[in-house]
């Protein structure tokens, strides 16, 4: 009978104890999609508004050239509290702007998907998770790649999250969305000088 070398013990503890870690860490990750409420529940009494102001060209970038930019107010009701549970480290919640663009391609005109973030915010507690927002100004400028909103159709607007769990993977959906798509205001053309 040989005995085991205390190398041998170590390695054979470690192992056991990394298997047992694994499986819990697997378990855990298991319950998070039994303990996960559906969008559709999430989305239970939330509403989600905008009104779109005027289109203001302002100076963007590093050269300074004009980007016609969307002044826009939005409304935001949504109890997310239902998705935190004992796994939940925080959620990130953001506002999308979806519109189609047509746009004047070689071979002809070409409709273009456009999905830009206008607002966002990391909720880490169930207390915070209640939005209540009047009038919020977006966090980020909406702005079109094409530097002109003429040729843009109307956009709907969606509430999104995603759940950051202590263990396991990253989940996603949407909390609400506008009721119907919002017409962007017709940009002004500055009239020629005469002399």
């Amino acid at each position: 009978m040989t005995m085991h070398s205390v190398y041998q013990r170590v390695n054979n503890l470690s192992a056991f104890l990394s298997t047992c870690l694994f499986t819990l860490a697997a378990l855990i990750t298991a319950t998070t999609f039994i303990l996960q409420p559906t969008s559709e529940a999430v989305s239970q009494g939330s509403l989600l508004s905008v009104e779109h102001g005027s289109i203001k060209s302002r100076r963007t970038g590093y050269y300074g050239k004009l980007h016609d930019t969307v002044d826009l107010n939005f409304n935001v009701t949504a109890d997310l509290s239902p998705i935190f549970h004992w796994n939940t480290k925080q959620l990130f919640v953001y506002i999308t702007a979806d519109y189609e663009h047509n746009s004047e391609a070689k071979g002809g005109r070409k409709i273009i998907d456009n999905t830009v973030v206008i607002w966002d915010r990391i909720i880490r507690d169930k207390e915070s998770a209640r939005l209540n927002l009047l009038n919020q100004r977006p966090k980020y400028p909406l702005r079109d790649y094409s530097k002109s909103w003429d040729n843009a159709l109307p956009a709907h607007y969606t509430l999104h999250y995603d759940v950051m769990p202590y263990v396991g993977i990253l989940t996603s959906g949407t909390a609400g969305q506008t009721t119907k798509a919002s017409n962007f205001p017709t940009t002004k053309k500055a009239k020629a000088k005469t002399w």
